[in-house]
């Protein structure tokens, strides 16, 4: 059996990437213990990434695929103070040219009346910047892994780490490569869904790291061979994060029940669709655990559709139609007083979100929790055939998936990802259905994904998980 995990522990972690010539820093990574001794007999997981990691000045870094940059390698070719001293100007070894803001360098400052070394968290007190601040003097330091500054007005005197300054380029070509390196994947018609077993996963960290990878990778993953008894469940997602509790509890039953408290809890079909998308903090992984499923029930079979797939169809086919998705927003809303605990939960939001520069960050699909509107008029003629359409595609996408649970299956998937449903179905006196569900927060799972990822994977980076940002 899963052992779930213990205490919370902070760690002061300083993350480098470098991938097809891109690199990712994450500072400060609240990380809990992963896997109990017992469960995997050996050094615990923060021991082994401690001893696999190098330390520059006490700080330590994360880096994959390659070593870190030492004060015997030259990563610079030349940094030139440039526009007057608004701009800085690197050349790094591989020929690659950087330009940084005086502006943004000085809020990045290093030193320690800028950024307090324990925490790795900031101590500048931005309101106190003057518009007009320049760069005086800038010059690799003698130990070769920072940049050494000096500002004017004021005459501060700071570093920054060369590391810091190639993981954070905002050129186009780096934003173009770090698109493409979290940039979700699609299973294409007729892949298959991706499994793990949980034997598999209850085995080793690279286990769970394959199973975490596939959903952050496509979106779902199915695990096999899950004990059935109940709250079984748990005992496998409490890995990854501590269960989000919602209106419906931490675990939910889907059941039939005489008189439900969501459709699910019948035996009508489910179309496609999102949980809770009129929660601020929509759930972000969803598990479905199948208890029971008798042979002599009929229908009931799980559907899954990789929404953002079709919103990446729908912007190619319909511009139009998408830009109209992006900008009108909907209300959902769940107001329900036949119940021991009466809800009144109402949020407006777009069905496709956007960032600045045309990512999609975020989609939200939900027909029967979708309410009313609070827009012009004149948008309504737009937003309907936009809506209809992209309705209609969702049923033809090449990513829709239909599957009947077995006994000991555990589907998970994004639930801001994917859309999911079920196919009606009908009981009799001697079969019966049950599955056991619960969710996770999106951004734990990313956390997760991005830890294993550097500890017993390939370094590469967690995917966009459309929590409404493009990291």
């Amino acid at each position: 059996m899963l052992s779930t995990m213990t205490t919370s522990t902070y760690r002061r972690l300083a993350l480098c990437v470098q991938r097809a010539k891109y690199f990712h820093r994450v500072m400060e990574v609240k990380v809990r213990p992963l896997f109990n001794f017992d469960t995997y007999g050996h050094n615990s997981f923060i021991q082994r990434w401690q001893e696999a990691t190098p330390q520059i000045n006490g700080i330590r870094f994360y880096s994959m695929p390659i070593k870190l940059a030492s004060a015997r390698e030259k990563q610079v070719v030349s940094a030139d103070v440039e526009n007057n001293g608004r701009q800085l100007v690197i050349t790094w070894k591989d020929g690659v040219k950087s330009r940084y803001h005086s502006l943004w360098l000085r809020v990045s400052c290093q030193c320690s009346k800028c950024l307090q070394a324990a925490s790795n968290m900031k101590l500048i007190r931005v309101e106190e910047l003057d518009r007009q601040t320049v760069l005086e003097k800038a010059s690799v330091s003698d130990d070769g892994l920072a940049m050494s500054l000096t500002w004017r007005p004021g005459s501060h005197m700071g570093t920054i780490g060369l590391d810091y300054l190639r993981v954070n380029r905002y050129d186009p070509d780096a934003l173009a490569t770090r698109h493409h390196l979290t940039t979700p994947l699609f299973l294409e018609e007729g892949d298959p869904i991706p499994e793990v077993n949980y034997e598999e996963v209850n085995a080793s960290e690279k286990g769970m790291y394959k199973w975490l990878r596939y959903i952050d990778d496509y979106g779902i993953c199915m695990m096999r061979n899950v004990p059935t008894e109940k709250l079984a469940i748990l005992q496998v997602v409490e890995k990854i994060a501590p269960a989000q509790k919602t209106i419906y509890g931490t675990v939910f039953d889907v059941v039939q029940e005489s008189i439900p408290s969501n459709f699910a809890y019948s035996t009508v079909e489910l179309p496609l669709h999102m949980d809770l998308t009129y929660y601020d903090t929509t759930p972000g992984l969803q598990f479905l655990h199948c208890l029971r499923f008798d042979d002599t029930v009929k229908g009931g079979d799980s559907t899954f559709v990789d929404l953002f797939r079709v919103a990446e169809d729908f912007r190619k086919q319909y511009p139009t139609e998408f830009e109209v998705l992006t900008r009108v927003p909907v209300i959902f809303a769940r107001i329900h007083s036949a119940r021991e605990h009466p809800v009144y939960m109402i949020t407006e939001r777009k069905h496709i979100e956007v960032n600045g520069i045309g990512e999609i960050v975020r989609i939200n699909w939900h027909p029967g929790t979708q309410s009313s509107m609070a827009v012009p008029e004149k948008d309504l003629d737009g937003f309907f055939d936009a809506y209809l359409i992209f309705a209609k595609m969702i049923q033809t996408s090449p990513s829709y998936r239909t599957l009947r649970l077995k006994p000991g299956d555990m589907i998970g998937f994004n639930n801001r990802r994917m859309g999911h449903g079920r196919t009606a179905y009908e009981e009799t006196a001697a079969g019966n259905r049950h599955l056991q569900g619960c969710y996770i927060n999106i951004d734990e799972f990313k956390s997760m994904v991005q830890v294993l990822s550097l500890t017993v994977g390939d370094g590469s980076l967690a995917r966009r998980v459309f929590n409404g940002s493009s990291f």
